[in-house]
């Protein structure tokens, strides 16, 4: 189950999950630039994010597409993986490392 699937028993309003869903991928797509991952390693930071802070991936997701305008262009990928890293995990010290197997930074 993902962090769009509602629990059982609970009915899904599709409008709300593709929503949230896109929102993921927005999210996704940004994490993938800034860090220079693919988009496994991507949603893996996403979730780490989520799993280290106690919040829906979701919510993670709306918190890094809210960002966007605010962090700017690729002019300074430093700079930009320290905003990202902020909105991620509250922190401009911690960028994941990339698990085994997947592209690094």
């Amino acid at each position: 189950m993902d962090d769009t699937t509602p629990p059982a028993g609970i009915p899904a309003d599709s409008a709300v999950v593709a929503a949230a869903r896109e929102t993921i991928e927005q999210a996704k797509g940004a994490v993938m630039l800034v860090y220079s991952v693919d988009a496994d390693h991507a949603f893996a930071i996403l979730r780490a994010a989520s799993q280290a802070l106690n919040i829906e991936l979701r919510v993670i997701a709306a918190a890094v597409v809210a960002e966007l305008p605010e962090i700017g262009g690729p002019e300074d990928l430093g700079a930009l993986r320290e905003d990202m890293d902020r909105v991620l995990f509250g922190t401009d010290a911690h960028t994941p490392a990339p698990e085994s197997g997947m592209r690094g930074q």
